[in-house]
């Protein structure tokens, strides 16, 4: 029968000479260093799995976190949505308001609303086609570039009509060239010189020597002397065809080919030529024919628009 092999481990203990011999079977040793290996290799595995475990966790905490974000974010965008939609349903109305007031004669009233129903059809697809809430926002704003885009082209078409309007308003007789009491209108009188009838082509303005006459509209002086019937007289021409007629003047303080602006005092009021007192006697043409030019006094632009364009 063979011995079984043992290990001895020999202890001395400090100063007394004495000493201890721990014997340990082989066999024992082994199943010691198996079971320390065991438990390493399993303590190592728990590391692992822990901080795999908290890894994970990190990231999952980190994904809801980033979730809720974006839901929140979502929801906010989706407000602002709202309010743009909101908003630009009434840019939509302001437009056509707009284009009625620059006179596009397109914009019938029971047309009125039909961009706003066009704009709401184009939402209720949107958000039917939508597959998420996430999908949906940015579908909506890419409508509302669509549409910002849409107002930018017709507000440069708004901006340019209304330069063109103002244009034409600085060239239209629009104020008074002197305030004072109508005292000869446009149409047919009695001369109150000749006494006899005849068509009176503009209209006569009282007031005293020396009161400043004031040109009704931009433009520039074509003529600016003496005339046999007008006495001293003034006239201007404007774009689009109208000349205006400041005559009688006692008088003139601008000269031929001056270029003058709508207010400014071009002459004074006088009692030269055919006259029978201080005046002005005011005319307006276009193309050279005679209109009445109490419809041209006191006018703003959009008033001009609807009474004499």
């Amino acid at each position: 029968m063979s011995k079984e092999k043992t290990i001895s481990v020999v202890i001395f203990k400090n100063n007394s000479g004495k000493s201890y011999t721990l014997t340990i079977s082989q066999a024992k040793v082994q199943l010691i260093s198996i079971g320390i290996i065991g438990t390493l290799i399993a303590l190592g595995v728990g590391i692992y799995l822990s901080y795999n475990v908290n890894i994970q966790q990190a990231a999952y905490n980190k994904l809801k976190k980033d979730y809720s974000q974006k839901t929140e974010a979502i929801k906010v965008l989706n407000e602002e949505i709202d309010f743009i939609k909101s908003e630009i349903m009434d840019l939509i109305e302001k437009e056509e308001r707009l284009e009625l007031l620059l006179g596009k004669a397109t914009v019938k009233k029971k047309l009125r609303k039909k961009n706003i129903k066009r704009f709401k059809k184009e939402l209720k697809s949107l958000e039917s086609n939508a597959e998420n809430k996430e999908e949906r926002a940015f579908k909506l704003v890419d409508l509302m570039k669509h549409y910002v885009d849409e107002f930018n082209e017709k507000y440069s078409i708004h901006l340019k009509r209304t330069h063109l309007m103002t244009a034409r308003f600085d060239a239209t007789p629009s104020i008074r060239p002197l305030y004072g009491r109508i005292m000869s209108r446009y149409g047919w009188r009695r001369h109150p010189i000749s006494k006899k009838r005849r068509f009176h082509k503009g209209i006569d303005v009282a007031s005293w020597t020396g009161a400043p006459i004031h040109v009704t509209a931009d433009g520039i002086v074509e003529y600016a002397g003496w005339s046999r019937t007008f006495g001293y007289v003034v006239v201007v021409n404007h774009s689009y065809g109208y000349r205006t007629y400041y005559a009688h003047c006692s008088q003139i303080l601008v000269k031929r080919k001056e270029i003058v602006k709508k207010g400014q005092v071009i002459a004074q009021v006088g009692s030269t030529g055919l006259s029978t007192g201080p005046h002005l006697h005011y005319e307006i043409r276009k193309w050279n024919q005679r209109l009445n030019p109490i419809a041209f006094l006191d006018l703003d632009m959009f008033t001009a628009r609807r009474r004499i364009w």
